[in-house]
């Protein structure tokens, strides 16, 4: 699975960084890709600083099974950013967030652009279009974040008026201009910066970097969808727009929990039927810790629609896992 040259304008080069955890549900989103759009030229690129064996055959049957290339790029941690997760309420954020800074020059002798994405989306829509994108002189296509404004906000206060700020999930890069602009090493100093101290980390760096020179393309293309939001609210179908290309899960509750209500867990289960992790089990490699917080989240959210024997299952998990040597 060794990279080569693919520079023809209609081939989609889509690149993510992971680590072993987000191995799985990355895989689900290649085949999203692949599933709603059979007749477009893709090839995939895997960065992660260390893979497992099992995970390794693992990609190599994705990459047959999808019928497109599926290379893997083995790089080493960053090891002088200390804490990836460490603004407030970010600790379900992994180091692999920061991987996505190395991929452009990477991939600078392999193709022109890349679509950088999370490994927390499903695709749901032609995307066929994304080659022949205009995007004037502008470093990359972005989309607006769902908190633009308190963010910016937040970003103001420590001095930076940005004209818009978008998420990082859903990047499609210009390679050369990203380089001749130093975007990651100019991004990297924001990050590391602890006089900054960036609450959004590498979000934060590549809006300020970034401020002025990306294009804003519809929401479409990075639909940002919390599914704790839609709970709470006693949501449980997918009530995306038609136009809808990309289903971006942001916040800590994602479609492969197995004791996830939504139906977004359907539409996971539907896309992981195509990959090697078919019949896995949603809830694998858990944490005690990832478990008592969202049977936490679970409780609360049963009461709240009277579902009081549900609740009172979740109350007592919860209760098993608060009191626990893990917890």
């Amino acid at each position: 699975m060794s990279a080569t040259r693919l520079k023809h304008v209609d081939t989609l080069h889509v690149a993510f960084g992971v680590d072993e955890k987000y191995l799985h549900p990355m895989g689900v989103t290649i085949a999203s890709i692949v599933e709603s759009n059979p007749g477009l030229e893709l090839v995939f690129h895997v960065f992660i600083a260390r893979i497992s064996p099992a995970s390794r055959t693992r990609l190599e049957q994705l990459e047959h099974l999808c019928g497109r290339p599926v290379h893997l790029h083995l790089v080493d941690e960053l090891a002088e950013i200390k804490d990836p997760g460490g603004g407030k309420g970010q600790a379900h954020i992994s180091k692999a967030a920061y991987i996505r800074l190395l991929i452009p020059e990477a991939l600078q002798d392999v193709t022109e652009r890349v679509l950088y994405l999370d490994a927390d989306i499903l695709c749901t829509g032609e995307i066929s279009e994304l080659p022949q994108l205009d995007l004037g002189a502008s470093i990359a296509a972005v989309v607006r974040d769902a908190g633009a404004r308190s963010k910016r906000a937040g970003l103001e206060r420590k001095g930076f008026a940005l004209a818009d700020y978008f998420n990082s999930g859903v990047l499609y890069i210009d390679i050369p201009r990203w380089i001749a602009s130093g975007i990651s090493e100019r991004a990297l100093e924001k990050i590391v910066d602890p006089a900054l101290n960036l609450r959004y980390s590498d979000q934060d760096a590549l809006n300020i970097v970034l401020d002025g020179q990306a294009c804003f393309i519809d929401r479409g293309w990075n639909h940002q969808y919390g599914l704790t939001g839609k709970l709470k609210k006693g949501k449980a179908e997918m009530d995306v727009p038609p136009s809808t290309r990309f289903v971006h899960f942001i916040g800590p509750m994602k479609p492969w929990r197995n004791w996830n209500p939504h139906q977004s867990k359907e539409l996971f289960l539907k896309y992981q039927a195509l990959t090697p992790w078919a019949g896995v089990a949603l809830d694998e490699g858990f944490t005690p810790r990832e478990i008592y917080v969202y049977s936490r989240f679970m409780y609360r959210l049963m009461f709240r629609q009277g579902r009081w024997l549900s609740g009172l299952l979740w109350y007592g998990r919860f209760l098993r896992w608060k009191h626990g040597p893990s917890a």
